[in-house]
Order: structure tokens, then sequence, then C-alpha cells
């Protein structure tokens, strides 16, 4: 709206005031409200509404430069107006928190119709996933709503998804979890495990798993002992092995999966909503925050559970090596080139089929630069293909 028309409507208003005071009054309110409504323009800003079902403490954080840099926002009760940034809203309850994105771009940016951004905030989950060995770390809690998904970078390509809540495992699956698999009657050799185009490539290949390697290998230390991330698994293996894990400990409750390349990016992007994994840039200050260092002939070249606990810390979701350690096989086939992640699901999901190849995220202790640690860089390779820096990490979610 014009000035000039606004002061127009402010004019005529108080006119009607003086002799249709209703009509007046109406008109004296629109003013106002645009007015409002130009001064959210000049600022970008975007309202913000909370629906706290669950009744949890709120507080919301600009998120910084890094994991250590978030800073707290004044709310202002449950609906209130941010310009465009980086922020987090936690909500805890319980001594337990749950951490929702809030991605804003600008004037009227977020996900709703009118260009508002609704969280909705609901309790923690009572009961969690079963794990394979009791010592296993306890599954992540991703609740739901939106996330931005794609390139900042690229202002065409970056647009808001929502998805429900999932659990995900805060670790790769390890040698020692695929080795159960591999020597399980009713595991590796059971074709009920297998896809149709799986079990094709096992009747004539066998596994190259570092799960399978021999502890008099040469390399059995830096890649087959217990406990680190199992690596040479193809996109065939870790399919296989979550329907077999489902089948093994599911119950007919539980279903575990490779997570699809949006539940990667929202788990690798945090709350925080990062670049990567845990910052927005690989300068001096955040280079041992990741393992990407190209090292062929490293003593210690992955990181075992135990030591990324003494080393590393995890994003806000309790997540550790969303960049780095191993590329993480998805559950999405290559549908997009790098640059676009525009189409609809049916479509992508057609093209990836025809493409044969399966995405694959996150860069590896291989990178040899921080192009492939970067969240949005996606990489395929055909659903046959493993090698030494390439692994899996599962979600699970409650069947209905």
């Amino acid at each position: 709206m014009t000035p000039l028309l606004r002061k127009i409507l402010v004019l005529l208003g108080g006119v009607a005031l003086c002799t249709t005071g209703g009509i007046g009054f109406l008109l004296h309110r629109q003013s106002i409200d645009d007015e409002e409504d130009d001064l959210h323009f000049r600022n970008e800003e975007t309202q913000v509404l909370i629906a706290n079902v669950s009744g949890a403490e709120i507080s919301l954080y600009r998120a910084g430069g890094s994991i250590a840099s978030a800073t707290p926002v004044a709310a202002g009760g449950l609906s209130f107006w941010l310009p465009k940034g980086r922020y987090f809203i936690q909500a805890s309850r319980g001594g337990s928190s749950l951490y929702y994105p809030l991605q804003l771009s600008g004037y009227h940016s977020g996900p709703d119709e009118n260009g508002a951004f609704t969280v909705t905030i609901r309790q923690v989950p009572r009961e969690h996933p079963p794990r394979l060995f009791p010592m296993l770390p306890a599954f992540a809690f991703v609740p739901s709503g939106w996330f931005a998904f794609g390139d900042r970078q690229n202002p065409t390509e970056r647009h808001h998804v929502w998805l429900g809540g999932f659990f995900i495992a805060p670790f790769e699956v390890t040698n020692r979890e695929f080795a159960s698999f591999l020597n399980d009657s009713d595991g590796y050799a059971n074709a009920v495990n297998w896809s149709e185009e799986g079990l094709r490539w096992k009747q004539e290949n066998k596994t190259a798993s570092t799960a399978g390697m021999s502890v008099r290998h040469p390399e059995y230390r830096r890649f087959g002992a217990d406990a680190l991330p199992v690596t040479w698994v193809n996109w065939y293996e870790a399919s296989a092995y979550c329907i077999w894990l489902t089948r093994r400990i599911g119950g007919g409750v539980w279903l575990f999966r490779l997570p699809t390349e949006e539940e990667w990016e929202k788990v690798a992007r945090g709350p925080d909503t990062f670049d990567y994994g845990l910052s927005m840039s690989v300068s001096d200050a955040e280079f041992n925050l990741y393992n990407w260092h190209k090292n062929p002939d490293a003593e210690t070249p992955l990181m075992d559970q135990a030591h990324t606990l003494q080393a590393y810390r995890p994003n806000r979701y309790g997540v550790y090596h969303m960049s780095g350690n191993v590329k993480e096989w998805t559950d999405s086939r290559s549908a997009y080139s790098v640059g676009s992640r525009a189409g609809s699901a049916a479509a992508k999901e057609k093209l990836g089929r025809e493409s044969g190849r399966v995405v694959i995220r996150g860069g590896s202790w291989y990178s040899a630069s921080t192009a492939t640690l970067y969240i949005p860089f996606r990489d395929s390779f055909q659903p046959e293909h493993s090698t030494q820096e390439v692994g899996f990490r599962i979600i699970a979610r409650r069947l209905p």
C-alpha cells in the first residue's frame, strides 16, 4: 500500500468516525493493520506461531556460526515476529528437550499459506525403538515439523519440507551389528530380506563388507574391528540389513530402514540449520569438529563410538558424524541433479529408478576437501557399488 493511499484511508477513517462510527472504526483499524504489516515488510519479518500441545517450557535461540554459539532471544508469548535468520526452539519438559528449526528468509517466508511459520510442540514419545544389542546407544528422536531443505546458495532450490517425527541411530551401523546379519541363518542368506533387484546381485556376488574381515587381515585394525562403522557395504546389503532388523527385533511394531534424503538432511542440519554438521563453515576454528582428513595411511581413519565420545560432539538432536567419518547411503534414488531439489515425490521416484543410482550424503574420512562435507552436496552411486568410505545409519518409525 502506498503512503498516499494510507493517508487517504486514515483521513476517511477520521471523517467516518464523526458520522458513521462503525465504518470509521473499521477503516481506522485497517489502516493500523496496514502500517503494522508495512513495518514487518520493511524489517523482513515472519510471524511465528507456537502450538504448545505438550505444555513444555519454551525457549527461543538464534543459531550462530557453530554448535557452541547460539544466543537466547526473548520470544514474547506464543505468537511473535522475527526478522530473517536461523533460529530454533527448545521445548523442555520432564528433564528432556525437543528442538525445532526455524529458518526464515524474509517477509512472510514461513511454510503456512499466509506466510507464517507454525510450530506444534508435542510430547516426547513414551516408547523408544528396541536395539540389537543392549550396549548400543538409544535412538535419538527428531520431532515432526518443517525444515528448510536444499542449498541456501541457490534461491530457486531452497524450500520447506514437512516430516513426521522419527528416530535415528546416533552412530553409523558397526561391523559387529552387520556381522550379526551376516552370521544369522535367517539373515544375509535368507532371500526374504532382499529386494528382487538385490537378490539378483547377491546370487552372483559375495559381500566385501568389512564386517566379514578376518582378524588376521592386515587392515582389520583400521577397518574390520567390531566397534568401527561397517564399510565396503553396498546399498542392496544395507537395505537387506534393515529388513532383517525389522524382522529380528521390530516385533511387528517397529520399522527400520535407511533414511530418505529429506530425513537425512533434516538430521544433518540439526535445529540450527547448519551448512555442515556442526557449523556454518569449516575454517581453522571448526577444523576439528569433523573426521574428514584424507589420509589413506592413517592409523585410525575411522572413529568408533568410544573415540567419538571422547573427541567429538553431537548436534542438538544427539547425532554424531553427519559430516565426515563415513559417507552414508540414503533410501532415495538419484532423481535430479546436484543443483536441483525440484519435482514431486512421485516424479523423483520414477526418474530415480530410471537412473539406477542411489543418493549418498555426508562426506567421509577420505574427503580431500570440505566440499563433500557441505550438507546439500549430493553424491550418487550404483546400488552395487561399495568402497572403504561408505557406510550407513538407520532410522526407526513406529508402525500404525
